[in-house]
């Protein structure tokens, strides 16, 4: 346990390095997040309040309330996607990918470490949104800090054997195909990050209902406005057999997908 944490602690270390070696783009990421504040204030300014965009249904609440949270932990689904891949593919163009599996770490070690930094990241970045949107009007007072944390962990666990699979993609094919692209699309036009799911069709609330980002920002909202994690239990449930069924299978696939790339020998390809 000692060696692998020490693995995980080394390339957490490795991606921190990276990262602050881009200054430019370290910095613009940060100025980014008060640019998002600010446009969902304005749009906050344009929509009256309403029950819909309650948890409970019950009280008047802003757009502003409604999309801000969204908008900050909607990160996480991002992070979830993209830091799998991402690291393989820049393993692969730097030429490190084949020397990084020659050595004696075991596979779901060297995958989920890959994503420490990034969720680590996130977590300060979604920090200063809501710092920064509350400067803004956003209501916290009421904020259930059990529920906030159940739902991180489940977010996490359910998004991110869809990042492992996009990895393995990437093993495969050197592309990670349309992953990011596809759930960015599913959560603003199902996921209710822009509209309550319940306004929407019938057709579209079941779409919404499969996909992870839907119950994941269902607990977010509800943690938002004080709701206990009883309040939520379904969608905690969900995601967590979501975490439970999808997290060895795309393991598995991942396993699969390098010793294909060892058989083709094409580890060094990208």
């Amino acid at each position: 346990m000692a060696a692998g944490l020490a693995k995980v602690g080394a390339i957490f270390r490795r991606d921190v390095l990276v990262a602050l070696s881009y200054p430019g783009n370290f910095a613009l990421s940060w100025l980014g997040i008060l640019i998002d504040v600010v446009v969902a204030w304005y749009i906050g300014q344009l929509i009256p309040p309403s029950r819909s965009f309650d948890p409970s249904g019950t009280v008047a609440v802003g757009y502003f309330q409604y999309l801000a949270v969204n908008s900050a932990f909607v990160r996480f689904q991002t992070a979830a996607l993209n830091s799998f891949a991402e690291s393989i593919r820049d393993a692969q163009l730097t030429g490190t990918l084949e020397i990084v599996l020659s050595t004696p770490t075991q596979l779901p070690t060297l995958i989920l470490s890959s994503a420490v930094w990034s969720f680590a990241y996130t977590i300060m970045q979604t920090t200063v949104y809501l710092a920064v949107a509350v400067a803004f009007g956003l209501n916290l007072s009421h904020v259930n800090a059990l529920t906030t944390v159940v739902f991180l962990i489940l977010t996490v666990g359910a998004v991110s054997p869809l990042g492992v699979l996009a990895a393995a993609l990437s093993m495969v094919i050197k592309k990670t195909g349309p992953v990011e692209w596809l759930s960015t699309a599913s959560a603003s036009l199902f996921g209710g990050m822009y509209l309550p799911v319940s306004r929407m069709p019938v057709v579209f609330q079941a779409v919404a209902w499969l996909l992870p980002i839907t119950h994941s920002l269902n607990g977010f909202r509800a943690a938002a406005r004080g709701v206990p994690l009883s309040g939520v239990a379904s969608d905690a449930i969900w995601l967590l057999v979501a975490s439970l069924l999808l997290m060895p299978f795309s393991l598995w696939i991942f396993a699969k997908s390098v010793g294909k790339a060892r058989v083709d020998g094409t580890l060094a390809m990208y």
